[in-house]
Order: C-alpha cells, then sequence, then structure tokens
C-alpha cells in the first residue's frame, strides 16, 4: 500500500488537510446511517407501548433529518473531490509529459517505457475510483463497528458469522485481485495503440495520403484488431468480475440467511422481541455488507496501488542527461570530434549497426558522410548527439569524453538540423529560438531575421499576416499556415543556424529542396560555418564538392575517407555511388 501513502501525501503536499477532510467526511457519513439501523427498534417499542405519537414523530423527523444530512454531506464530498481530483489529474499529468519530455532518447524509444508511460496515465484517472472505494469502505466500515457492537450484546459468537464471511469469500477476493492486476498490465499496451490509431485517424497530416491512396479500410481494419482486442480483454476482466463478485454475493446471502433462521428461532422462543429482532436483523445485514464490500473494494485498492507503482516508478526514472555530476570545462576557440573504435546495437537488438567505426573531424573542418540507404549515417548523428551511448569505443570532443559532459553543456554546442526534423504549432519565431514570444529579446529577433533572410525565406514570413508572429498550422489560430515541405526545412535550418552552436550537424538538410535551393542553401551555411566545424549527410553526392573531407559508411564500417578526387581515384563506393548519380548533375 506504499504507493497509495506516496498518492496520500501527494495530495497533502498541494492541499493541505485534504486527507483530514475526506477521512472525517467519511467517518460521519459512516455514523449518520446508524439511526436507521435503531430506528425501526425505537418504533416498534413505542407502538407496542402505545407511547405518544409525536414521540414517534420525532424519530421520524430525526430519521428524515439524518438522511438529508447525509446526502447533502455526500455532495459536499463530491464536488470538493471533484475539484481536487480534477486539479490532480492535469497536475499528475502534466508532470508525465515533462518527464517523458526530460527523458533520454534511448528510453522514450523503448516499447516498454511507451507501456509504462500508458499505464501511469491509467493509473492517474483511475485516482477518482480510488477515493470513492475509499469513501464508500470508510463509511461502511464506520457503521459496520457499530451493528458489531450491537450484536455483541445478543449473543458475542454472533460476530463470527462475519469472520466466516470473510474466509469463505478470501478466495474470491484473491482472484478478483490478481483479474485486476492482469487486466491493468494487458490493457496498457493495447490502450496505447488503439489510441494512436484513434489520433492517426483525425491528424490531417495523413489526410491526403489516405484519401489518394484508398488507405481508409487499412486504418479502419488495423484500428479494429486493438478494438476488438480491447474489447475482448474488457469482456474477460469484467465477466470474471462479475463471477467472483456473484460468489461473493451468495456467501453473503447465505449468512443472511443463517441469520434470518437464528434471529426467528430466537424470536419464535421470545427470548427476542420483535423491536430486538429487527435491531439485531439490521445490524447483521449491515455487518455482513460491511465486511462484502470492504473485502470488494480491497480488491480494487490493490489494482490501484499496483497503477499507481507504475506512474511512480516512471517519474523516478533516471533522467541520466541531467543527473551526470560530473562538471567538464571545455574549452571551444578549437573544437575537434573523434569516434574511437565505436560499436552500436540498438538496445534489445542483437544486430550490430555501426562495428569498429573510427574517424575525426578536425577543427574548422567541413565533413560530408555518405553512403548507402542504412549503413549507419544517422546513428552516427544520434551518437554524436548523445541520444544514445555507444555499446563500445568512446567519442571525444576535443579528446574530452562525450560521456563525462552534461547533456545541457553539450547541446549548447552543437547545432543540428535532423532528417525527420518536427515544427511545433507555435509561431514561426518560437518554432526558430525555442522560447514564447514574450521572451524572445530584440537581439533574439535579430538572429532570426539573420538566418531566415540568409535562408531566402524572410520575405515569405514577411508576407504573412503577422509576419514572424504566424502560426504553423491552425491548431491554435485559424490565420495558421501549412508551410511546404521546402519552407519547412528551411525554417528547421534557421532553427540550427540562430542555436549557434559551434559544431553544424546536417542530417539530409537540403533533401526537400530542388537542386538550384540546394547549392544556395549549402553556400549560405559554408559562409555561416566558415571556421567552424561542421559534418553534414546528404544522398546527393552533388553537395559532397562544399566538403573539405568525405567519410564513406557501408554496412556500419568506415569504408573510405578522403577528399573528392582522392575517392574517385581510389575506384571505390564512393565512385560507384558518385558515377550513378553523375547525370542528375552534369
Amino acid at each position: 500500500m506504499k504507493n497509495i501513502v506516496k498518492l496520500f501525501k501527494r495530495f497533502e503536499e498541494d492541499y493541505r488537510h485534504f486527507n483530514l477532510i475526506i477521512v472525517s467526511l467519511s467517518i460521519i457519513m459512516g455514523i449518520l446511517p446508524v439511526i436507521n439501523i435503531y430506528a425501526p427498534k425505537l418504533i416498534i417499542e413505542n407502538l407496542e407501548a402505545n407511547t405518544n405519537t409525536r414521540y414517534i414523530g420525532k424519530i421520524i423527523v430525526a430519521v428524515l433529518l439524518a438522511n438529508i444530512i447525509l446526502v447533502l454531506l455526500r455532495k459536499v464530498y463530491e464536488a470538493y473531490f471533484t475539484l481536487v481530483f480534477e486539479s490532480m489529474t492535469d497536475k499528475l499529468t502534466f508532470e508525465l509529459s515533462e518527464k517523458a519530455m526530460k527523458l533520454p532518447i534511448e528510453d522514450t524509444d523503448s516499447k516498454d517505457i511507451q507501456d509504462n508511460l500508458e499505464k501511469a496515465h491509467i493509473s492517474v484517472f483511475n485516482i477518482y475510483d480510488l477515493w470513492e472505494t475509499l469513501n464508500i469502505s470508510t463509511s461502511s466500515f464506520v457503521t459496520g463497528i457499530f451493528a458489531l457492537v450491537i450484536l455483541v450484546k445478543l449473543n458475542i459468537f454472533l460476530p463470527l458469522l462475519g469472520l466466516g464471511i470473510i474466509f469463505a469469500n478470501r478466495y474470491f477476493v484473491n482472484l478478483i485481485k490478481n483479474n485486476e492486476i492482469y487486466y491493468q498490465k494487458k490493457s496498457a499496451g493495447e490502450n496505447r495503440v488503439y489510441r494512436y490509431f484513434a489520433n492517426f485517424a483525425q491528424d490531417n497530416k495523413y489526410s491526403k495520403d489516405i484519401k489518394i491512396y484508398k488507405g481508409e479500410e487499412l486504418i479502419l481494419e488495423k484500428s479494429k484488431k486493438y478494438m476488438d482486442r480491447l474489447i475482448n480483454t474488457n469482456k474477460d476482466y469484467y465477466t470474471k468480475n462479475g463471477i467472483y463478485g456473484g460468489m461473493m454475493n451468495i456467501t453473503s446471502s447465505i449468512g443472511i440467511v443463517v441469520a434470518l433462521i437464528y434471529l426467528t428461532y430466537r424470536l419464535t422462543e421470545d427470548t427476542v422481541s420483535l423491536a430486538d429482532f429487527t435491531l439485531y436483523f439490521s445490524s447483521i445485514i449491515q455487518l455482513i455488507n460491511t465486511v462484502n464490500i470492504v473485502q470488494k473494494n480491497y480488491a480494487q485498492v490493490i489494482s490501484v496501488n499496483e497503477n499507481m507503482k507504475s506512474y511512480f516508478d516512471f517519474i523516478n526514472l533516471p533522467e541520466r542527461e541531467i543527473e551526470n555530476n560530473k562538471n567538464v570545462d571545455i574549452k571551444l576557440d578549437k573544437l575537434s570530434i573523434r569516434f574511437d573504435n565505436v560499436f552500436f546495437k540498438y538496445p534489445k537488438s542483437k544486430n550490430y549497426i555501426l562495428r569498429n567505426c573510427s574517424f575525426e573531424i578536425k577543427d574548422g573542418e567541413t565533413v560530408a558522410l555518405v553512403g548507402k540507404n542504412g549503413a549507419g549515417k544517422s546513428t552516427i548523428v544520434k551518437l554524436l548527439c548523445k541520444f544514445y551511448d555507444p555499446t563500445d569505443g568512446n567519442i571525444y570532443i576535443n579528446d574530452v569524453n562525450i560521456k563525462d559532459i552534461k547533456a545541457r553543456d553539450y547541446y549548447k554546442i552543437l547545432s543540428p538540423t535532423f532528417q525527420d526534423f518536427r515544427l511545433f504549432p507555435f509561431k514561426i519565431s518560437e518554432n526558430i529560438l525555442a522560447k514564447k514570444e514574450e521572451d524572445i529579446s530584440s537581439y533574439d529577433l535579430e538572429k532570426v531575421k539573420d538566418s531566415t533572410k540568409l535562408l531566402g525565406i524572410d520575405k515569405w514570413i514577411l508576407s504573412q499576416e503577422n509576419g514572424y508572429s504566424t502560426y504553423l498550422t491552425t491548431l491554435f489560430s485559424d490565420t495558421g499556415i501549412e508551410p511546404s515541405g521546402g519552407i519547412g526545412q528551411k525554417i528547421a535550418l534557421a532553427r540550427s543556424m540562430a542555436h549557434g552552436g559551434r559544431f553544424f550537424i546536417m542530417d539530409e538538410p537540403t533533401s526537400a529542396l530542388d537542386p538550384r535551393s540546394e547549392q544556395e542553401i549549402f553556400e549560405n551555411m559554408l559562409e555561416i560555418s566558415k571556421g567552424q566545424t561542421s559534418l553534414f549527410i546528404s544522398h546527393r553526392l552533388s553537395s559532397t564538392k562544399y566538403a573539405d573531407r568525405i567519410i564513406v559508411c557501408d554496412d556500419g564500417h568506415i569504408i573510405e575517407n578522403g577528399k573528392h578526387a582522392d575517392l574517385i581515384h581510389k575506384n571505390g563506393l564512393y565512385k560507384k555511388m558518385f558515377d550513378s548519380q553523375r547525370e542528375l548533375y552534369s
């Protein structure tokens, strides 16, 4: 139950006395129903004694008032808890999103981590059920204590009937608990995938391809596949819980029948009055119901506790890029990069993407990295960006192992543009600087304008109604725009330029551009990065003429390294690739 205890503490941090208020209301709501147990006895006794009907009327009024107060308290409880729950749900969901963004990419790429995040989200939305369950259990338990005290007066062994029901239902309680835990584990992955397809179907970025290539049936079939899995999982879960709960109800009903037979016998023997009969019978029903409710809810509480473990486990995942304690001082007047016998395979994969990979990029040098598809080029970029650690070997910047550099400090050195770059649905200036518009200084804005001017998109931006404050996509603004692939790529390049890192990395930076724009971009980038260390990857080998040196990667190995003329003379893979594209740029 330690995870639920942590949750209590978490609620208390944001809402002082929250737990005290909830427990107090639950206890009061457990005491008030006791009058419903006593009232029939008092009414019958007064009717038998021919007491003034005004006294009976007072009892009825007291019962009505107690029940009205009970209803009002429940409304207050629900309103207060709903208010707190909605706020805490938003906060905990935000914390999960914040944590997900801080995790290393190596972790967020993992299916296990993605499933854990889904389970953590589910656990957050189960919190309401938890408090409702605890409220009902606490209230019922308090009422049950009063019923127990009443029954002890009749027969000290009668409460043992409740104990017998506890033992009889123990088997079914364990079955419900295991079913709850199994359901949460099994449904997390299916929920995540089904939710992906639901979002996919509503994402207009895919609408053109879906419509043109008639992909509706494909998407719907795949969605239905996971929907059917979810339905079957839910059907199995609710069917089992229904059967187990039904068996517990049968056991409880048997207990009630046994108690009724015993009390009827005492009534016929005149050892119990009719008034006491109603009191004891109401008490035994309340006690058995309490046992039933507490046992059923115990299984649900255990399930929620297991779910909350997913939340706290995810929140406590190590943020390696922040938690690196070393503070290495790197002098950046010069900057060189060196791969030293680097091997790499992705987590849980047996196949190495890079093997014995060694090369150096000298200070101020512009290097082109080329190779066939799947040769390992983009993996090299991922390792350079510290998205993954090498499986073996080391990467050095100015002879300092990048493992020893805090990622936040290291990222200041880099200015990458990725092959699969993403633009945010924010304003153009916010996209380029990754800052809120109100936090952008005049100096920052000048950097944005300079980079967009060099890339030739400043006039296009200024032609928009809101200039650099124009939103990309219509998610947040009806006047937002959808940039073309080429414009989008230039905005991504502007982001890299405005960042101002000493080491430029460009992974297919001109793949969406025409040859003329490509030439213009490379000439501008060379002008900007003049004297700075740069690495670019391109399938268009015409761009390699801008490089000081060319590194050729094939099947995870560096097989050629040199200037364009030398590699052509060598008559290796580079020459074959170059010759195959010669017609395109002759």
